[in-house]
């Protein structure tokens, strides 16, 4: 008898094929764009670029589907994406893992307008911090990325990005209340004219949750300001101050710890800088610095750590000039990143501000040939102070097989350099620690019906991972000693069902070994999918539908530290808005709507189901 995942793929995987034919009846000769026309992303290349432009798997989460779903986390939306998998570690506000293809959580790079986040000191990024709140849309691009992004862009980049202020003054506020203590309050304004756009955003959420010692806060304070002239050049400044914090109920179960807690806090400054001083040539600069702080406090801590702070230091410039030569489309820059850490505990302090400084250069062509061909190559080289050097290569290539249907095919290798706390952390560090490689290949296929209304996608994909960093227990230190292999499918279907409702399917495939142990990578299910519909029904209703299915994965206990097998879970996520005066909408969300009892992390149980309230209030300037 099948097993009840590959039973679940499949059903997922029957919806997906259907859709495409129902799209294909509508009238070609309609007039209605289809509802992927105009989608932008600049992770993908660097610059501004269509995403039909691109022969690789892009996904964009746009404003719009933030406030149908009326998802405050980055992490939440994040789950409903082709081969992306988030772990959250229990309740709303504990630290979630974000895996992308069935690389590890510190293997994807995260970015805000363009800037890094992951942490120096511990090379990943904690996806419970990402708020939507002020957000213009997500970009996701899937595979490696080293060739342009540079380290740990291995498994993907997530690219955050701030909306601006692009018209007359207007003001979003937005508050909802709930069960286990649920408060959220989020307040926009915004202005633009023919030169300065400004754009100030504020989010507050806080929660009891379900355990004693689970509560959480966030808060955020964002701003975006620009000026334009001439043709489109602009100089802007972007502004963030990120202050979170949350208990943590125990770190073994059955064995409270009621006064254990973190905090994590995060200053971010950034200038960008657009250029374009002749038809054709588009120069993108900017300058960053992100600061941010963990702090840890457990006075009943077992092992006598009742006190850490780490503090991290990055700063960076990145340059990028794009060439349009009708055809052909060069791009060349470079990037500087420094990154520092400072490491304190009750038992003595490490680090003491250590770092390391990475110099890159890059260059990327983009060919659109004659017959349908497209071509997408890239080539960057890294060298810092601490580990040597990094070549990474890409090749994309699309072939237009139709009007309607593209093959695709990619080759890349990328990298994650040591963190900080891997190369100088005290006993266990190794300075002679080199970076964690990989390579990776990728056939696809994109269909889209005549009438634009429809797209199917599927992808299969192979990743073979080296030098992996892991603890050596002959020598006592971390080591590249391990290696991982990686083979997944990747099928999605979206439809547009009107002008302003769509539904869209997916379903992943992951075979993953690991080369140390034998069996799989913790935490990667062999099957995961979610079906969402979203945007409007009728002239007032909005909302968002959202079935998760998460598989059976390898996990580790937090009793026994043996490995076990963790069983799949079905989720559903339900939200709606319906306006009731001029500028006014009333709201209502269910989370984990089917009540399911389920752990995504092994030994942390998800939140039961939760009925949050809410208002928007929208005034819009004249």
């Amino acid at each position: 008898m099948p097993s009840r995942p590959l039973l679940a793929a499949t059903k997922v995987a029957s919806l997906l094929l259907a859709l495409a034919p129902v799209a294909g009846a509508q009238s070609s000769g309609s007039t209605q764009p289809g509802p992927f026309a105009g989608e932008i992303t600049v992770t993908a290349t660097g610059t501004e670029t269509g995403t039909e432009e691109v022969p690789a798997p892009i996904t964009v989460l746009t404003r719009q589907e933030m406030d149908d779903a009326l998802e405050e986390s980055v992490a939440g939306l994040l789950q409903r994406v082709p081969g992306l998998t988030v772990m959250r570690s229990g309740d709303q506000g504990k630290v979630a893992s974000l895996f992308s293809r069935g690389t590890d959580s510190d293997q994807t790079l995260v970015l805000f307008d363009g800037v890094r986040l992951n942490s120096p000191y511990y090379g990943g990024y904690d996806a419970s911090l990402l708020a939507t709140a002020g957000l213009e849309r997500i970009e996701v691009a899937r595979g490696p990325y080293s060739a342009l992004w540079g380290a740990d862009a291995v498994g993907g980049v997530v690219n955050l990005v701030p909306e601006r202020g692009r018209r007359p003054l207007g003001a979003t506020f937005f508050g909802e209340g709930g069960q286990s203590g649920w408060q959220r309050f989020e307040g926009t304004v915004g202005t633009g004219g023919e030169h300065l756009d400004l754009l100030l955003s504020g989010l507050d959420r806080s929660g009891t949750g379900e355990l004693d010692n689970s509560d959480f806060s966030t808060r955020q304070l964002l701003g975006d300001v620009g000026w334009t002239w001439d043709r489109g050049d602009r100089v802007g400044v972007v502004v963030q101050r990120l202050r979170a914090s949350t208990g943590i109920p125990y770190v073994t179960p059955g064995e409270p710890t009621p006064n254990r807690r973190q905090w994590s806090d995060q200053d971010l400054v950034a200038v960008p800088v657009h250029l374009e001083p002749t038809d054709g040539w588009r120069l993108d600069l900017a300058v960053s610095q992100v600061d941010a702080e963990f702090r840890f406090h457990d006075p009943d801590d077992p092992w006598g750590l009742t006190e850490q702070t780490t503090h991290t230091t990055s700063r960076e410039a990145r340059l990028a000039s794009r060439h349009d030569l009708g055809r052909h489309v060069f791009t060349w820059g470079g990037e500087w990143v420094d990154g520092s850490a400072r490491d304190a505990t009750n038992l003595g302090s490490d680090l003491n501000g250590r770092g390391t400084t990475l110099g890159g250069s890059f260059v990327q062509e983009e060919w659109h040939g004659r017959g349908g061909l497209t071509v997408l190559a890239g080539l960057r080289f890294d060298r810092t102070n601490a580990w040597g050097s990094q070549l990474s290569p890409r090749l994309h290539v699309g072939w237009a097989l139709s009007e309607t249907t593209e093959l695709r095919a990619s080759y890349g290798r990328a990298f994650r350099q040591p963190s900080l706390s891997e190369l100088y952390g005290p006993v266990f560090g190794n300075p002679d620690l080199t970076p964690e490689r990989s390579t990776s290949s990728e056939v696809g296929l994109t269909h889209t019906t005549a009438s634009g209304r429809a797209r199917v996608q599927v992808q299969a994909f192979a990743t073979d991972l080296e030098d992996l960093i892991q603890f050596d227990f002959v020598t006592y230190r971390s080591r590249n000693v391990s290696s991982a292999r990686i083979r997944g499918a990747e099928l999605e279907a979206e439809q547009a069902l009107t002008a302003r409702l769509r539904q869209i399917a997916q379903v992943t495939f992951l075979d993953t070994h690991d080369g140390s142990g034998g069996g799989p990578l913790l935490r990667r299910p062999r099957w995961s999918g979610a079906y969402t519909l979203t945007g409007s029904i009728g002239p007032a209703l909005r909302g968002d539908l959202t079935v998760l299915y998460v598989g059976a994965r390898s996990d580790v206990d937090p009793v026994t530290f043996a490995t076990r097998r963790v069983g799949g879970f079905v989720t559903a996520d339900l939200a709606a808005a319906i306006p009731v005066a001029a500028g006014l909408e009333l709201t209502v969300r269910f989370a984990n709507l089917l009540n399911r009892v389920y752990e995504e992390v092994l030994g942390y149980p998800a939140p039961g189901r939760r009925v949050m309230a809410g208002c928007r209030v929208i005034l819009a300037g004249g």
